[in-house]
């Protein structure tokens, strides 16, 4: 009888779990995204810069 009343807290953790998960991916995933683009924006500024020194 103790397995059944810890049960729905222990499908209760997996979904935290599960979810936090997931909004971990996406935050890695976002975070991962906007360093490319800065870098993308540097390396074209870089690109701007010696174009007009020529």
């Amino acid at each position: 009888m103790g397995f059944f009343t810890f049960f729905p807290f222990l499908i209760l953790l997996i979904y935290i779990g599960i979810i936090t998960g997931i909004l971990y991916v996406i935050y890695k995933w976002v975070n991962k995204f906007l360093i490319l683009k800065q870098e993308h924006n540097d390396l074209l500024k870089e690109i701007i810069k010696k174009m007009d020194n020529k």
